[in-house]
């Protein structure tokens, strides 16, 4: 099974905690209950926006989840995702709309869509 995760907002996971982190969600509210129980050696496959105005999908394979403080938010922490960066690929939003491997993180007009978590 793929996980995807939507970065749209460009937040930069390694920067923010550390070597193969990949993703983070709130451990409240619609994010809590996103992404729970992926196994070890899971794929997930994170987009997110490329300085040049393309789109980067990110291929990560999973190994494990730790709570972190929020970059954001002092009084508050998140789940990170960590893994091994597999492979990477930078294509245009449009084509990437209508590419098969990425078309599930785009809605019918080639938006990204909204949720942080497509399965």
């Amino acid at each position: 099974m793929t996980t995807y995760f939507n970065n749209c907002r460009g937040r930069r996971h390694e920067t923010f905690y550390g070597k193969g982190a990949f993703f983070d969600l709130n451990t409240t509210g619609l994010q809590a209950k996103m992404a729970v129980g992926l196994k070890r050696g899971e794929e997930c496959v994170v987009a997110s926006y490329n300085n040049d105005g393309a789109v980067a999908f990110d291929w990560w394979e999973f190994s494990r989840e730790a709570l972190e403080p929020d970059p954001d938010d002092a009084t508050a922490q998140v789940r990170v995702f960590y893994g091994k960066r597999t492979r990477s690929v930078r294509i245009s939003k449009a084509k990437a709309a209508k590419t098969k491997d990425y078309k599930i993180f785009f809605n019918r007009d080639g938006n990204f869509k909204r949720p942080s978590v497509v399965k």
